[in-house]
């Protein structure tokens, strides 16, 4: 007897993360030909956004604004540059006005709780845990959920220079009490990364 085949989840990025970076962050330094490079990747910023993005869409369109935004960073400090402004962009959206005022009223600590959450609002396949060190550091780690690992197969479905930047914003704008954090090394073919941020010397 056939089954039906079950159907593999697509990884996307929904359209406030877009708008946040396009029409906020960086909507008055776009120029003519960059606005053309990033209709021919599959966002035209002369109409509507789209619902949601491909993930290759996705790191296409940062890669496009590192290039073009921060051309005297090396890629890895650009992406880094672009994640950052990424969280000021989205501070303008309806969303994340709202999410924002919540976040800084919990404080920093019961924020943590809220990283997966506020990750499922952007996209629908990643998730974040945390937990504190031993010596008080805070070890964050981001992964794609395992149901979509068959449809990104050997593409990685996190971009760990762009979340870094993202997530150091993201703890400041909470208040957390980290002066450092450093990305961990990366397996090969991994859908996890991770990060370790360091509290100040005493």
């Amino acid at each position: 007897m056939m089954t039906a085949a079950v159907p593999r989840k697509e990884p996307v990025i929904f359209s406030q993360v877009v708008e946040a970076l396009f029409k906020h962050a960086f909507k008055e330094r776009l120029d003519t030909h960059t606005r053309a490079r990033l209709k021919k990747i599959g966002i035209d910023l002369d109409h509507p956004f789209l619902v949601a993005y491909s993930v290759p869409t996705w790191f296409a369109a940062v890669g496009v604004c590192s290039e073009v935004l921060c051309p005297d960073l090396s890629n890895e400090q650009a992406r880094y540059r672009i994640g950052r402004k990424l969280v000021d962009g989205y501070g303008q959206t309806t969303m994340g006005r709202a999410v924002f005022a919540m976040l800084r009223m919990l404080g920093w600590e019961r924020s943590l709780g809220r990283i997966s959450r506020g990750l499922q609002s952007g996209t629908n396949f990643l998730s974040a845990r945390t937990r504190f060190l031993p010596d008080g550091a805070l070890e964050v780690t981001f992964e794609v959920m395992p149901e979509f690992h068959a449809a990104l197969g050997s593409t990685p479905g996190i971009d760990p220079h762009f979340m870094h930047g993202n997530m150091d914003a993201m703890m400041e704008l909470v208040g957390a009490p980290f002066t450092r954090s450093e990305l961990q090394p990366i397996e090969p073919g991994s859908q996890r990364v991770v990060y370790v941020l360091r509290r100040p010397a005493p």
